[in-house]
């Protein structure tokens, strides 16, 4: 079984600056490396442990598959143990 936050990915960019240009933009259409079609949004957290907190969320075919705290960017699972690295590289590779 997969540890939380477990995997290190090498991002250009931090979470600060990956939220505030999903924020400025709005809901970006991207792609993994692979070629699979994801939407990311900027939110905040409404409920569970992080509530309040900043989060990237990460959907496909309309459905969340994933998100990103600021403690799981930068890995390739996040808190929940769920794979977010395919999403966060191909997000960080658009930022400027």
């Amino acid at each position: 079984m997969f540890e939380p936050h477990e995997g290190t990915l090498q991002l250009k960019h931090k979470f600060q600056k990956a939220y505030e240009w999903l924020e400025k933009s709005g809901r970006s259409e991207l792609k993994t490396n692979r070629g699979t079609d994801f939407v990311a949004q900027a939110e905040i957290t409404q409920k569970g442990p992080h509530t309040g907190e900043k989060v990237i969320r990460f959907m496909q075919d309309g459905k969340e598959y994933a998100r990103a705290y600021e403690c799981c960017w930068g890995r390739y699972y996040n808190c929940n143990r769920t794979r977010i690295g395919m999403y966060c590289s191909s997000l960080d590779g658009v930022l400027n």
